[in-house]
């Protein structure tokens, strides 16, 4: 029979275990937490360094439960002031160590200390409480489970109001650590609760909807109070009038891009290769400025637009954005600055929502605007701007034709604001009259506000008539660069001149097509050695070593290049040299 000092004994080790296991938890919240906090403020967030900061508080945690345990004993007095000493020494030490491994200033880290602490505290003691009301359930009987399972019943429903209430408003979805905010304000609630289910035992079971009602009460209070604090200091955007953009000035670089997709195979789906869908393109555009990407179909135009986007992940390469890198995680900055208008305006349109609605998208998500008359106001001026009126407003877009559509999507990118838009094939879907109508109404807007236009296309009368800079594309790299006149007055690569003459023109009195481009587009995934366009070329300089040798780049006049193994008759007295262009340096490699 075990005597009275085991069982003191064995109880000490057990709640020493259940110390040990709260702070763990703890201690592994506070490393996700301050990993999050320092990627934020772009400190040092290796996990060495996050580590060193939260290991001071796991074994003060640790510790200080221990000396009470063994020493105090675990009454409420004693643990409160416990807790009080405990955090605040936490705060104290951890705001010397932020500030001195981070050489910071003491206020800087100790706003840092003081909100992660009491944070880490009340997780820590809201687990430990349900631990013990599952200790008092297991140990006091089928009456005291029977209140133990009606407190956790009552927890679950309180939890998804919570959750509902929180998520709630338009407001909500820009608060970062809504599942905190969840949590700290249900604490209250919970306490109560255990604090209904200390003093009423076995009978908590009997007074169920009065002790549900009140904790509801209590925590509805606290999330409202949070909600308006949280909300008070978000930092949105307000809607600012469509600004003129800096003309000529640097907008996007790109350098060295590659977009690789696995292919997947086998048992063991395992990678045995990938497809190249972009393989090495660098170019630049300036605000005010139409760089138009022209390329037969799956030659790596859209992925371009998709990596810009960070819709894809990039095998290589670096993209520039107003100097700045572009992240792997899209920021929502960027989201703002950088808008485009796909090609298929019925699959970009929700047919449920009405006209104002879909505009009304970034003007909530992207700049936090919530009052519906500014919002109607701001979805009127955006209409006015393309050449729609206030009865669309509240129309579906079913009601609308393609040239409209096309205009509602052309104002709902341009509603955050952007600077880079990228138009992907915006004009394929439409007829030729309605065509020249986006089309001037994009040339307008370009000319009245410097917008940074990226064209994808495969029409060349298009490119023609918007285009500044002309690049074209072929199996996921460029074969020839220059300003659009370069290219269509002095198309030196084969494949260009393949592409213009192969262009359909209106001649009622001859309906034939007059050229056609021989072969097909080579696999991607197993493209010829070589020159990768050899195998349909026709050049007359078309020589053995096309099949073996990589094109180099070779400048034909300023701002005009090819990338080419034997350039054609007339270019072969000319020297072959690389461009200086500070954007060109990487494609030869």
């Amino acid at each position: 029979m075990p005597t009275p000092s085991n069982l003191l004994f064995g109880y000490f080790i057990f709640e020493l275990i259940i110390g040990f296991f709260i702070a763990v938890v703890g201690f592994l919240y506070g490393l996700s937490a301050t990993k999050t906090y320092m990627r934020r403020k772009k400190w040092d967030d290796s996990l060495d360094s996050v580590i060193i900061v939260n290991i001071i508080w796991f074994f003060l945690l640790v510790f200080i439960d221990f000396i009470v345990l063994y020493f105090i004993g675990p009454t409420f007095i004693v643990s409160l002031i416990t807790d009080i000493i405990r955090v605040a020494v936490g705060i104290v030490l951890a705001s010397v160590i932020v500030a001195i491994f981070y050489n910071k200033k003491f206020l800087e880290s100790f706003i840092f200390a003081i909100t992660y602490q009491v944070i880490i505290y009340a997780l820590t003691s809201l687990l430990g409480a349900f631990v013990g009301i599952v200790k008092i359930m297991l140990t006091g009987g089928q009456k005291m489970f029977e209140s133990g399972m009606t407190f956790c019943l009552m927890c679950l429903i309180l939890l998804g109001i919570n959750v509902f209430y929180i998520n709630w408003g338009n407001k909500s979805q820009f608060v970062r650590n809504k599942n905190l905010v969840v949590i700290l304000s249900f604490i209250p609630s919970f306490f109560y609760l255990v604090y209904r289910l200390d003093l009423a035992g076995k009978l908590f079971t009997m007074d169920f909807f009065i002790n549900l009602v009140w904790a509801l009460g209590i925590m509805l209070l606290t999330s409202t109070v949070l909600k308006i604090v949280v909300q008070s200091r978000l930092s949105l955007e307000g809607y600012r009038e469509i600004s003129v953009l800096e003309e000529n000035k640097q907008l996007l670089i790109i350098n060295d891009l590659k977009v690789y997709y696995p292919l997947i195979g086998g048992v063991l789906r395992r990678q045995f290769g990938s497809v190249k869908a972009v393989d090495g393109i660098s170019f630049d555009i300036k605000t005010g400025e139409t760089v138009g990407l022209v390329g037969e179909s799956g030659c790596g135009k859209t992925t371009v637009a998709n990596a810009i986007l960070g819709l894809v992940p990039r095998e290589a390469g670096q993209i520039l954005f107003n100097g700045e890198p572009i992240p792997a995680d899209y920021t929502k900055h960027l989201r703002q600055k950088i808008q485009i208008v796909y090609q298929d305006p019925d699959a970009s349109l929700n047919p449920r929502m009405k006209v104002v609605d879909i505009i009304a998208e970034p003007l909530k998500n992207l700049l936090g605007i919530t009052k519906k008359d500014t919002i109607r106001r701001r979805v009127l001026e955006l209409l006015n701007e393309v050449s729609l009126e206030r009865e669309h407003m509240d129309r579906f877009p079913h009601e609308f034709s393609g040239g409209q559509k096309q205009r509602i999507i052309i104002a709902r990118a341009l509603a955050s604001n952007p600077e880079l838009v990228i138009l992907d094939e915006p004009t394929s879907a439409l007829d030729v009259s309605v065509q020249a109508q986006i089309l001037n109404l994009l040339k307008k807007l370009q000319k009245t506000y410097n917008y940074g236009f990226l064209f994808i296309t495969h029409n060349l009368a298009v490119v023609n008539h918007i285009a500044d800079r002309v690049a074209v594309m072929y199996l996921g790299k460029f074969v020839e660069v220059g300003e659009t006149n370069q290219i269509f007055m002095n198309p030196t690569h084969p494949y260009t001149q393949a592409l213009l003459a192969s262009r359909t023109e209106l001649d009622p009195k001859n309906k034939e097509i007059s050229f056609v481009i021989k072969g097909e587009v080579p696999s991607p995934i197993a493209p010829p050695p070589g020159c990768t366009f050899n195998p349909r070329c026709i050049s007359d300089a078309k020589t053995k070593e096309c099949m073996r040798e990589t094109p180099h780049l070779i400048e034909i006049e300023e701002g005009h290049y090819i990338w080419c193994v034997n350039p054609p008759l007339s270019m072969q007295k000319q020297s072959t040299i690389l461009a200086k262009h500070p954007d060109m340096e990487a494609l030869d490699n």
